[in-house]
């Protein structure tokens, strides 16, 4: 940029700008090969959301939150893919499940999964994973998987609430297992924004294009230099490209309906 580099000079900066991008890769092929190798949950009951029709549930949420119910433990995926494993036994195990009523209408807003001291562990939304056609079934699929006694309770603090589970001690969990708007949903789950930090797709390129002129240079430095800023510029943009055009295009649209 001062011009008072040389060939290895430039060879140095392209070289040290595409590990960046480059290392991010070698840990999401890492990430992505142990991830194919866990059998943990493979042999788990699975809970699918059943949304009611018009409750906006998006096909990020559809794909990819869950209630497993294993053995030992009960694992909720939320619609950001984070997971959250609640044991069945201990003092802190699930005991038992509440439907929470709402006081004026009788009407079921949540469930509870409670421990032995009779505090909430999790919480989901009834609209959104029991309120559907298929809704009745996953609710009897949960019962029956996780085998604790079922009770009702009328909720607190709802009449001035919206959503109703603003003043849930579980507020950010509900929220969580609800489908998120799509613009917080996209941010959320960038690698560059939970990971790294969302400058580098910006700073890293801006960089990278300054050495692309050696591309049309008649020295050997120069070429390779161009050649790997031209690398890292399509390292670093391309995951973006992709993560923002599969959410736009497919995960954040409306689900399908379900079958009556």
């Amino acid at each position: 940029m001062t011009g008072n580099g040389n060939g290895w000079t430039a060879l140095a900066a392209a070289t040290g700008l595409f590990l960046v991008p480059g290392a991010d890769l070698a840990v999401r092929l890492l990430l992505w090969s142990r991830a194919r190798r866990d059998t943990s949950l493979a042999h788990a009951e699975v809970i699918v959301p059943a949304p009611e029709a018009g409750a906006d549930a998006t096909r990020r949420f559809r794909v990819t939150a869950a209630v497993r119910i294993m053995p030992r433990d009960v694992v909720l995926t939320n619609t950001l893919c984070e997971e959250r494993w609640i044991p069945r036994g201990g003092s802190r195990g699930v005991t038992r499940l509440v439907r929470l009523t709402d006081p004026a209408s009788g009407a079921v807003l949540g469930v509870e999964f409670r421990d032995g001291a009779n505090e909430a562990r999790a919480l989901l939304p009834w609209r959104w994973w029991f309120g559907g056609p298929e809704g009745s079934g996953a609710w009897s699929q949960l019962v029956s998987a996780l085998a604790v006694p079922v009770s009702d309770e009328k909720a607190r603090s709802v009449q001035q609430a919206d959503p109703w589970w603003k003043h849930h001690e579980l507020a950010a969990d509900a929220r969580k297992m609800s489908p998120v708007p799509a613009k917080e949903a996209r941010r959320q789950t960038s690698w560059h924004s939970s990971v790294i930090g969302g400058g580098e797709p910006i700073v890293v390129p801006v960089f990278s294009l300054l050495l692309l002129p050696g591309l049309a240079s008649d020295h050997a430095l120069a070429q390779t230099a161009g050649a790997l800023a031209a690398l890292t510029v399509a390292a670093s943009l391309v995951p973006v490209v992709h993560h923002h055009l599969t959410s736009r295009l497919k995960l954040d649209r409306p689900a399908a309906p379900e079958s009556p």
